[in-house]
Protein backbone atom coordinates (compact mmCIF):
# COMPACT_ATOMS: atom_id res chain seq x y z
CA UNK A 1 0.00 0.00 0.00
CA UNK A 2 1.28 3.37 -1.04
CA UNK A 3 0.23 5.60 2.21
CA UNK A 4 0.04 9.52 2.18
CA UNK A 5 2.61 12.06 4.13
CA UNK A 6 -0.09 12.85 6.67
CA UNK A 7 -0.70 8.96 7.68
CA UNK A 8 3.03 8.59 8.76
CA UNK A 9 2.19 12.00 10.65
CA UNK A 10 -0.82 10.20 12.34
CA UNK A 11 1.21 6.76 13.48
CA UNK A 12 4.00 8.84 14.61
CA UNK A 13 1.29 10.42 17.49
CA UNK A 14 0.12 6.79 18.44
CA UNK A 15 3.82 5.42 18.62
CA UNK A 16 4.15 7.94 21.14
CA UNK A 17 0.84 8.20 22.90
CA UNK A 18 0.11 4.26 23.14
CA UNK A 19 3.87 2.59 23.49
CA UNK A 20 1.97 -0.76 24.34
CA UNK A 21 1.01 -1.59 21.37
CA UNK A 22 3.53 -3.17 18.57
CA UNK A 23 4.54 -1.39 16.12
CA UNK A 24 2.52 -3.54 13.14
CA UNK A 25 -0.90 -2.82 15.46
CA UNK A 26 0.37 0.71 16.05
CA UNK A 27 0.31 0.71 12.19
CA UNK A 28 -3.45 -1.26 11.82
CA UNK A 29 -4.53 1.14 14.66
CA UNK A 30 -3.58 4.08 12.19
CA UNK A 31 -4.77 2.27 9.29
CA UNK A 32 -8.32 2.22 10.81
CA UNK A 33 -8.64 5.77 12.41
CA UNK A 34 -7.22 7.55 9.04
CA UNK A 35 -9.90 5.38 6.93
CA UNK A 36 -12.71 6.00 10.24
CA UNK A 37 -12.06 10.29 9.59
CA UNK A 38 -12.11 9.86 5.56
CA UNK A 39 -15.09 8.03 5.89
CA UNK A 40 -16.68 9.84 8.47
CA UNK A 41 -17.69 6.33 9.86
CA UNK A 42 -16.21 3.37 11.83
CA UNK A 43 -17.83 0.60 10.13
CA UNK A 44 -15.54 -1.67 8.19
CA UNK A 45 -16.85 -1.36 4.55
CA UNK A 46 -16.73 2.91 4.94
CA UNK A 47 -13.26 2.72 5.95
CA UNK A 48 -12.01 0.21 2.94
CA UNK A 49 -14.19 3.01 0.60
CA UNK A 50 -12.45 5.77 1.87
CA UNK A 51 -9.19 4.23 1.62
CA UNK A 52 -9.21 3.00 -2.02
CA UNK A 53 -6.85 5.30 -3.15
CA UNK A 54 -4.03 3.77 -0.91
CA UNK A 55 -4.36 -0.23 -1.40
CA UNK A 56 -6.82 -3.07 -3.27
CA UNK A 57 -10.07 -3.62 -1.79
CA UNK A 58 -8.99 -7.62 -0.24
CA UNK A 59 -5.77 -5.96 0.70
CA UNK A 60 -7.19 -2.82 3.20
CA UNK A 61 -9.81 -5.43 4.22
CA UNK A 62 -7.41 -8.42 5.00
CA UNK A 63 -5.37 -5.58 7.44
CA UNK A 64 -8.32 -4.37 9.11
CA UNK A 65 -9.70 -7.48 9.54
CA UNK A 66 -7.04 -9.47 11.27
CA UNK A 67 -5.75 -6.51 13.72
CA UNK A 68 -9.18 -6.94 15.22
CA UNK A 69 -8.93 -11.24 15.36
CA UNK A 70 -7.65 -13.03 18.07
CA UNK A 71 -3.71 -14.33 17.11
CA UNK A 72 -5.13 -18.12 16.51
CA UNK A 73 -7.47 -16.29 14.14
CA UNK A 74 -5.31 -14.36 12.10
CA UNK A 75 -4.50 -15.78 8.26
CA UNK A 76 -1.23 -16.98 9.63
CA UNK A 77 -2.26 -17.75 13.78
CA UNK A 78 0.17 -16.96 16.03
CA UNK A 79 0.38 -15.70 19.85
CA UNK A 80 0.04 -11.65 19.14
CA UNK A 81 -2.78 -10.17 19.87
CA UNK A 82 -4.12 -6.67 20.81
CA UNK A 83 -4.92 -6.78 24.58
CA UNK A 84 -7.19 -3.23 24.82
CA UNK A 85 -6.87 -2.70 28.47
CA UNK A 86 -3.18 -1.62 28.82
CA UNK A 87 -4.16 1.06 26.59
CA UNK A 88 -6.68 2.72 29.06
CA UNK A 89 -4.23 4.60 30.99
CA UNK A 90 -1.84 5.82 28.06
CA UNK A 91 -5.03 6.90 26.39
CA UNK A 92 -6.16 9.19 29.08
CA UNK A 93 -2.83 10.35 29.58
CA UNK A 94 -2.33 11.53 25.73
CA UNK A 95 -5.41 13.14 26.57
CA UNK A 96 -4.31 14.80 30.06
CA UNK A 97 -1.22 16.18 27.90
CA UNK A 98 -3.69 18.49 26.23
CA UNK A 99 -5.67 19.12 28.86
CA UNK A 100 -5.52 22.92 30.06
CA UNK A 101 -7.02 22.87 33.32
CA UNK A 102 -7.19 21.73 37.34
CA UNK A 103 -10.68 19.47 37.58
CA UNK A 104 -12.04 16.80 35.30
CA UNK A 105 -15.26 15.49 35.36
CA UNK A 106 -15.60 11.51 34.40
CA UNK A 107 -18.75 10.03 33.96
CA UNK A 108 -19.95 6.38 33.89
CA UNK A 109 -22.24 5.14 32.10
CA UNK A 110 -23.14 2.52 29.25
CA UNK A 111 -24.36 2.49 25.55
CA UNK A 112 -26.03 -0.81 23.74
CA UNK A 113 -25.51 -1.97 20.09
CA UNK A 114 -29.34 -3.57 19.56
CA UNK A 115 -29.28 -6.74 21.69
CA UNK A 116 -25.76 -7.87 20.45
CA UNK A 117 -23.59 -6.19 22.79
CA UNK A 118 -23.68 -3.17 25.69
CA UNK A 119 -20.35 -1.00 26.22
CA UNK A 120 -19.89 -0.09 29.49
CA UNK A 121 -18.00 3.17 29.59
CA UNK A 122 -16.22 5.32 31.20
CA UNK A 123 -15.66 8.72 29.61
CA UNK A 124 -14.14 12.34 29.98
CA UNK A 125 -16.51 15.11 29.89
CA UNK A 126 -15.92 17.73 27.86
CA UNK A 127 -17.43 20.99 25.77
CA UNK A 128 -20.94 19.40 25.62
CA UNK A 129 -19.63 15.95 24.55
CA UNK A 130 -17.58 12.87 26.07
CA UNK A 131 -14.70 11.28 24.95
CA UNK A 132 -14.05 7.26 25.94
CA UNK A 133 -11.03 6.65 27.86
CA UNK A 134 -11.51 3.43 29.19
CA UNK A 135 -14.78 0.77 28.44
CA UNK A 136 -15.81 -3.11 29.51
CA UNK A 137 -17.97 -4.74 26.60
CA UNK A 138 -20.57 -7.10 27.79
CA UNK A 139 -22.90 -9.70 25.97
CA UNK A 140 -26.20 -7.12 25.78
CA UNK A 141 -29.27 -8.75 27.37
CA UNK A 142 -27.15 -11.36 29.70
CA UNK A 143 -27.37 -10.94 33.25
CA UNK A 144 -24.26 -10.26 34.14
CA UNK A 145 -22.53 -7.95 37.79
CA UNK A 146 -21.57 -4.53 36.01
CA UNK A 147 -20.01 -3.30 38.79
CA UNK A 148 -16.58 -5.45 39.25
CA UNK A 149 -15.91 -4.33 35.80
CA UNK A 150 -16.63 -0.46 36.72
CA UNK A 151 -14.22 -0.72 39.68
CA UNK A 152 -11.52 -2.31 37.41
CA UNK A 153 -11.50 0.57 34.49
CA UNK A 154 -11.30 2.81 37.18
CA UNK A 155 -8.42 1.43 38.84
CA UNK A 156 -6.71 1.37 35.90
CA UNK A 157 -6.90 4.76 34.89
CA UNK A 158 -6.18 6.48 38.59
CA UNK A 159 -2.20 6.44 38.59
CA UNK A 160 -1.70 8.74 35.34
CA UNK A 161 -4.52 11.15 36.94
CA UNK A 162 -2.16 13.88 38.98
CA UNK A 163 -3.01 14.00 42.73
CA UNK A 164 -3.42 17.75 42.87
CA UNK A 165 -6.16 17.53 39.98
CA UNK A 166 -10.08 17.26 41.26
CA UNK A 167 -12.04 14.79 39.69
CA UNK A 168 -15.31 14.23 40.05
CA UNK A 169 -17.07 10.83 38.81
CA UNK A 170 -20.23 10.74 37.84
CA UNK A 171 -22.93 8.35 37.10
CA UNK A 172 -26.83 7.82 37.65
CA UNK A 173 -29.23 6.15 39.92
CA UNK A 174 -29.16 2.70 37.94
CA UNK A 175 -25.34 2.29 38.90
CA UNK A 176 -25.55 3.39 42.84
CA UNK A 177 -23.52 1.23 44.48
CA UNK A 178 -21.81 1.57 48.32
CA UNK A 179 -18.67 -0.05 46.97
CA UNK A 180 -18.37 2.49 43.90
CA UNK A 181 -18.54 5.27 46.43
CA UNK A 182 -15.61 3.54 48.44
CA UNK A 183 -13.60 3.12 45.32
CA UNK A 184 -14.15 6.80 44.11
CA UNK A 185 -13.16 7.62 47.14
CA UNK A 186 -10.39 5.77 47.57
CA UNK A 187 -8.73 6.59 44.69
CA UNK A 188 -8.46 10.53 45.91
CA UNK A 189 -11.70 11.80 43.57
CA UNK A 190 -15.13 12.86 44.37
CA UNK A 191 -18.25 10.76 43.92
CA UNK A 192 -21.29 12.81 42.18
CA UNK A 193 -23.90 9.61 42.26
CA UNK A 194 -27.54 10.11 41.45
CA UNK A 195 -29.87 8.17 44.04
CA UNK A 196 -33.62 7.51 43.74
CA UNK A 197 -35.81 9.98 44.06
CA UNK A 198 -37.74 7.79 46.98
CA UNK A 199 -34.86 8.19 48.81
CA UNK A 200 -35.14 9.01 52.54
CA UNK A 201 -32.59 11.70 54.51
CA UNK A 202 -31.88 13.13 57.52
CA UNK A 203 -30.04 15.97 57.53
CA UNK A 204 -27.99 17.12 60.30
CA UNK A 205 -30.14 17.99 63.40
CA UNK A 206 -33.12 17.33 62.09
CA UNK A 207 -35.34 14.37 61.46
CA UNK A 208 -35.16 11.69 58.57
CA UNK A 209 -37.94 12.40 56.22
CA UNK A 210 -38.23 11.96 52.01
CA UNK A 211 -35.41 13.46 50.07
CA UNK A 212 -38.05 14.77 47.75
CA UNK A 213 -40.30 17.09 50.41
CA UNK A 214 -36.87 19.41 51.22
CA UNK A 215 -37.72 20.94 47.81
CA UNK A 216 -41.35 22.97 47.70
CA UNK A 217 -41.07 22.09 43.82
CA UNK A 218 -40.26 23.29 40.08
CA UNK A 219 -37.51 26.13 40.51
CA UNK A 220 -36.14 25.22 44.20
CA UNK A 221 -32.81 23.71 45.16
CA UNK A 222 -32.00 22.53 48.47
CA UNK A 223 -28.45 21.54 49.28
CA UNK A 224 -27.16 19.88 53.01
CA UNK A 225 -25.20 17.55 54.94
CA UNK A 226 -26.40 14.50 56.38
CA UNK A 227 -27.09 10.97 56.49
CA UNK A 228 -29.15 8.79 53.23
CA UNK A 229 -30.93 6.05 53.43
CA UNK A 230 -32.90 4.59 55.78
CA UNK A 231 -31.59 1.12 56.86
CA UNK A 232 -28.35 1.68 59.51
CA UNK A 233 -26.10 -0.61 57.32
CA UNK A 234 -26.74 1.24 53.99
CA UNK A 235 -26.20 4.69 56.51
CA UNK A 236 -23.99 7.15 53.91
CA UNK A 237 -22.59 10.46 54.90
CA UNK A 238 -22.44 13.06 52.74
CA UNK A 239 -23.67 15.97 50.76
CA UNK A 240 -27.18 15.74 49.20
CA UNK A 241 -28.05 18.10 46.14
CA UNK A 242 -32.07 17.81 45.53
CA UNK A 243 -32.60 20.71 42.54
CA UNK A 244 -35.36 20.95 40.55
CA UNK A 245 -35.08 22.98 37.76
CA UNK A 246 -38.20 24.46 35.66
CA UNK A 247 -38.05 22.48 33.09
CA UNK A 248 -37.43 19.23 34.80
CA UNK A 249 -40.33 16.72 35.67
CA UNK A 250 -38.78 15.38 38.57
CA UNK A 251 -35.63 16.67 40.79
CA UNK A 252 -32.61 15.33 40.35
CA UNK A 253 -31.39 13.93 43.81
CA UNK A 254 -27.05 13.34 44.21
CA UNK A 255 -24.91 12.35 46.72
CA UNK A 256 -21.30 13.72 47.36
CA UNK A 257 -18.39 14.09 49.41
CA UNK A 258 -17.49 17.24 48.98
CA UNK A 259 -18.81 20.23 51.36
CA UNK A 260 -22.11 21.94 50.35
CA UNK A 261 -19.68 25.29 49.69
CA UNK A 262 -17.62 23.30 47.53
CA UNK A 263 -20.05 21.91 45.11
CA UNK A 264 -21.94 23.56 42.20
CA UNK A 265 -25.60 22.86 42.45
CA UNK A 266 -25.77 21.90 39.06
CA UNK A 267 -22.55 20.48 38.03
CA UNK A 268 -24.58 17.07 38.02
CA UNK A 269 -25.73 18.87 34.42
CA UNK A 270 -22.42 17.66 32.86
CA UNK A 271 -23.65 13.84 33.09
CA UNK A 272 -26.22 14.33 29.98
CA UNK A 273 -22.92 15.56 27.82
CA UNK A 274 -21.71 11.81 27.92
CA UNK A 275 -25.34 10.91 25.95
CA UNK A 276 -23.91 13.56 23.38
CA UNK A 277 -20.67 11.86 23.22
CA UNK A 278 -22.57 8.18 22.28
CA UNK A 279 -24.59 10.17 19.75
CA UNK A 280 -20.90 11.05 18.55
CA UNK A 281 -19.61 7.49 18.52
CA UNK A 282 -22.92 6.74 16.92
CA UNK A 283 -25.57 8.41 14.41
CA UNK A 284 -23.64 12.15 14.13
CA UNK A 285 -19.98 10.59 13.53
CA UNK A 286 -18.64 6.76 14.02
CA UNK A 287 -21.93 5.13 13.08
CA UNK A 288 -21.19 2.45 15.43
CA UNK A 289 -24.99 1.67 15.36
CA UNK A 290 -24.58 0.31 12.03
CA UNK A 291 -21.56 -2.35 12.93
CA UNK A 292 -22.18 -5.92 12.50
CA UNK A 293 -19.81 -6.91 14.68
CA UNK A 294 -21.05 -9.13 17.82
CA UNK A 295 -17.96 -10.63 19.23
CA UNK A 296 -16.95 -8.81 22.44
CA UNK A 297 -13.29 -8.77 22.39
CA UNK A 298 -13.48 -7.89 18.76
CA UNK A 299 -15.83 -4.78 19.80
CA UNK A 300 -13.38 -3.91 22.56
CA UNK A 301 -10.63 -3.74 20.30
CA UNK A 302 -12.66 -1.61 17.53
CA UNK A 303 -13.88 0.71 20.49
CA UNK A 304 -9.98 2.04 20.49
CA UNK A 305 -10.70 3.13 17.31
CA UNK A 306 -13.27 5.26 18.16
CA UNK A 307 -11.53 6.49 21.29
CA UNK A 308 -8.83 7.72 19.33
CA UNK A 309 -10.36 9.42 16.48
CA UNK A 310 -12.94 10.72 18.92
CA UNK A 311 -9.67 12.51 21.01
CA UNK A 312 -8.29 13.20 17.92
CA UNK A 313 -11.55 15.48 16.16
CA UNK A 314 -12.92 17.39 19.52
CA UNK A 315 -8.75 18.42 19.96
CA UNK A 316 -9.29 20.14 16.47
CA UNK A 317 -12.97 20.84 17.31
CA UNK A 318 -11.11 22.95 20.12
CA UNK A 319 -8.54 24.66 17.85
CA UNK A 320 -11.07 25.61 15.76
CA UNK A 321 -13.87 26.81 17.75
CA UNK A 322 -11.25 28.94 19.59
CA UNK A 323 -9.99 30.85 16.73
CA UNK A 324 -13.21 31.46 15.53
CA UNK A 325 -13.80 33.20 18.67
CA UNK A 326 -10.62 35.01 18.15
CA UNK A 327 -11.70 35.94 14.49
CA UNK A 328 -8.50 34.38 13.09
CA UNK A 329 -8.26 31.18 11.19
CA UNK A 330 -7.09 27.87 12.84
CA UNK A 331 -4.07 27.57 11.42
CA UNK A 332 -2.71 30.96 13.05
CA UNK A 333 -4.05 29.92 16.48
CA UNK A 334 -0.62 29.23 18.20
CA UNK A 335 -1.88 28.80 22.23
CA UNK A 336 -4.66 27.56 24.06
CA UNK A 337 -7.45 30.94 24.78
CA UNK A 338 -9.85 31.51 27.68
CA UNK A 339 -13.44 29.77 27.31
CA UNK A 340 -16.01 32.43 26.17
CA UNK A 341 -18.53 30.06 24.07
CA UNK A 342 -22.03 31.05 24.23
CA UNK A 343 -24.87 29.32 22.59
CA UNK A 344 -22.54 26.92 20.39
CA UNK A 345 -24.70 26.59 17.07
CA UNK A 346 -22.39 23.37 15.95
CA UNK A 347 -20.97 21.00 17.93
CA UNK A 348 -17.29 20.77 18.85
CA UNK A 349 -17.28 17.21 17.31
CA UNK A 350 -18.30 18.29 14.22
CA UNK A 351 -16.43 21.21 13.94
CA UNK A 352 -13.09 19.07 14.71
CA UNK A 353 -14.24 16.55 12.13
CA UNK A 354 -14.69 19.04 9.30
CA UNK A 355 -11.07 21.04 9.93
CA UNK A 356 -9.26 17.71 10.13
CA UNK A 357 -10.91 15.99 7.23
CA UNK A 358 -9.54 19.12 5.45
CA UNK A 359 -6.11 19.04 7.32
CA UNK A 360 -5.76 15.38 5.88
CA UNK A 361 -6.98 16.93 2.30
CA UNK A 362 -4.11 19.19 2.50
CA UNK A 363 -1.71 16.60 3.50
CA UNK A 364 -0.60 17.86 6.90
CA UNK A 365 -1.42 17.64 10.48
CA UNK A 366 -1.61 20.62 13.18
CA UNK A 367 1.36 20.04 15.85
CA UNK A 368 -0.11 22.06 18.26
CA UNK A 369 -3.44 20.71 20.05
CA UNK A 370 -5.04 21.21 23.22
CA UNK A 371 -8.26 20.63 25.40
CA UNK A 372 -9.43 23.32 27.20
CA UNK A 373 -12.59 22.53 29.27
CA UNK A 374 -15.44 25.07 29.21
CA UNK A 375 -16.55 26.30 33.29
CA UNK A 376 -19.03 24.17 34.54
CA UNK A 377 -22.72 24.95 34.52
CA UNK A 378 -24.14 27.27 36.73
CA UNK A 379 -27.65 27.52 38.60
CA UNK A 380 -30.09 29.15 36.09
CA UNK A 381 -31.01 32.88 37.33
CA UNK A 382 -34.65 31.66 38.91
CA UNK A 383 -33.44 29.11 40.71
CA UNK A 384 -33.91 29.05 44.28
CA UNK A 385 -31.46 27.29 46.57
CA UNK A 386 -31.68 26.92 50.22
CA UNK A 387 -28.56 25.46 52.30
CA UNK A 388 -29.00 22.99 54.85
CA UNK A 389 -27.30 23.64 58.43
CA UNK A 390 -23.53 22.51 58.07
Amino acid sequence: MRLPREWYQMEQAIAQHLPELRPAQQRGLTLWVYGAILAQSACQNAVIAALLAVGPWHSLRQHLREWLYDGQDKAAPCQTQLDVPPCFAPLLKWLLSWWQGPQLALAIDATLHGDRVAALVVSVLYRGSAIPVAWQILPANKKAPWLPSILTLLQLLAPVVPQSMKVLVLADRGLWSPRLWQQIQALGWHPLLRVKNNTSFQPLGACRLPAQRLVPGAGHAWVGQGTVFRRPKAHRFGTLLVVWGEAQVEPWMVLTDLAPTAIGVCWYGLRVWVELGFRALKGIGWQWQHTRRSDPTRVTRHWLVLAVAMLWVMAYGTRGEDAAAQGLPPGRLRMPQPVSHQGRKVSVFRQGLSWLQHQLGRGRLWRRLWLVPEPWPTPAAGLQITYGRS
